[in-house]
């Protein structure tokens, strides 16, 4: 029953699909022709070459009353100019579009613009102070003839570009009723199959409804489960950084007092509990800074800043970890300004956290790769290891909240499995996309992407 049930949709949805795309093709059809009408009717591309034709007369009409002294040579200039103009608006917009359809043999236009261009410097040359009046005539006489043999060219042009309008309104009229009765046909069908659909899903959905009242449940009880999870992070955390303030003032108080016992034992006690405190403060930064994040308590100072800057000051942070790595970081760019707009202390984080996870998973005397380069509108940072690699099995959940990757090969270097996640949501708060790309045993390249300040490179 459920496979037949399954069937019948299925055929119902193709045919559904069938008839939409069928629709949609004989209105974008419909509205082709649409748009040539009203292309026709705002351009108005007769009127526009009628227009062309009458300027062309009057400029002729000007160079003759010039010959003869009854008009001047700005008279002549101005009808130049605006015949000019009409040439330009028969070459662009709408009425371009449609005087295309018209064979170059038939189309004067660009014959006459380059006539225009060639008998400009004559036109100029009326306007000298010192011509006679035979070099008028000769060069009157010059302008009429090489402006004579358009007259029919642009009675033609015109009388076909009325054809062609004639013609076009024709089709569009003969197309529209086609189309509309098809639409019309395609829509009752569409609706029958609408109709049919809605009946199956009323149905499917009256059998679901005990599935999804369990899903309800469950969604509440996860919820809830979240909810019960982010209030004891919250919880743990401020309880803990009160008393690891004091630790850490203790200690630096100790360090200054070690002189009363033996020096070396003193300075092995402080390493070790200075390094844990410091340990445990990271983490509940971290444990602090996701549930500010999931809070919507995290505001950036966006502010322009280098990220060069800020990737050679993160690397210099981190450098001391690296040593009790023993690993090396290795800065590739060319110094160049990086300029984004960001919070530099939030990037900052980011960036320290990829070192830091790289040094991590690195091999020993291993040399960790950190690019920061321009890449079209993007700024983009690059942090390189060759460690142990990334699973594909985990690639899916690499950023979310409390995930570790292999957790049993990283020993006394395990973190609170924050750091990824907190830099995605970082990163995604100024608008930037992060990203890895790995393979188990072969390392992995962590990168992230920020709009670059001052346009493409």
């Amino acid at each position: 029953m459920k496979l037949t049930k399954r069937r019948i949709r299925a055929a119902l949805l193709i045919l559904f699909i069938g008839a939409t795309a069928l629709s949609a093709g004989v209105l974008s059809a419909l509205n082709n022709h649409l748009k040539t009408v009203v292309m026709i009717e705002q351009g108005d591309p007769l009127w526009v070459a009628s227009q062309l034709q009458f300027e062309l007369l009057r400029l002729k009409d000007a160079i003759h009353h010039y010959e003869d002294g009854s008009a001047t040579s700005d008279d002549v200039a101005m009808r130049f100019d605006i015949a000019w103009s009409r040439i330009n608006i028969m070459q662009t917009g709408a009425v371009a579009e449609f005087a295309s359809a018209i064979s170059e043999e038939d189309n004067p236009i660009t014959s006459l613009e380059e006539t225009f261009i060639e008998i400009e410097p004559t036109l100029k040359a009326l306007t000298s102070p010192e011509i006679s009046s035979g070099e008028r005539a000769l060069k009157a006489e010059f302008l009429q003839t090489r402006l004579h043999a358009y007259d029919f060219e642009l009675r033609r042009f015109a009388m076909l570009m009325s054809q062609a309008r004639a013609q076009t309104m024709f089709e569009f009229r003969t197309n529209a009723l086609s189309l509309s009765n098809s639409i019309a046909y395609l829509f009752t069908g569409i609706m029958m199959l609408a109709l049919t659909f809605i009946m199956f899903l009323v149905l499917d959905l009256r059998e679901s409804r005990a599935t999804t009242s369990k899903l309800t449940k469950l969604a509440e009880d996860a919820n809830s489960a979240s909810a019960a999870k982010d209030k004891f992070m919250s919880a743990v955390s401020h309880e803990l950084r009160t008393p690891l303030t004091s630790i850490r003032g203790a200690i630096g108080l100790l360090k200054s007092t070690f002189d009363r016992m033996p020096a070396d034992q003193a300075k092995k006690i402080i390493s070790i509990a200075e390094r844990n405190s410091n340990r445990l403060l990271i983490l509940v930064n971290d444990i602090l800074d996701a549930q500010q994040i999931l809070e919507g308590k995290v505001t950036l100072r966006l502010e322009t800043t280098d990220i060069t800057k800020v990737v050679h000051a993160a690397v210099s942070d981190c450098e001391a970890f690296a040593d009790q790595m023993n690993v090396t970081y290795c800065i590739k760019n060319d110094g160049a300004p990086l300029m984004v707009k960001a919070d530099e202390d939030r990037i900052s984080q980011v960036v320290c956290n990829l070192l830091s996870n790289a040094a991590k998973f690195s091999k020993p005397n291993d040399e960790i790769t950190v690019r920061a380069f321009r890449s079209g509108e993007l700024v983009k940072v690059e942090v390189e290891d060759h460690g142990v690699g990334i699973a594909e099995s985990e690639h899916a959940s690499i950023f979310t909240r409390f995930h570790q990757v292999n957790p049993g090969e990283t020993g006394s270097n395990k973190s609170s499995g924050l750091g990824l996640s907190i830099s995605k949501e970082l990163i995604e708060m100024h608008g930037g996309t992060i990203g890895f790309v790995s393979s188990f045993g072969k390392g992995a390249t962590f990168s992230f992407s920020l709009k670059a300040e001052g346009g493409s490179a």
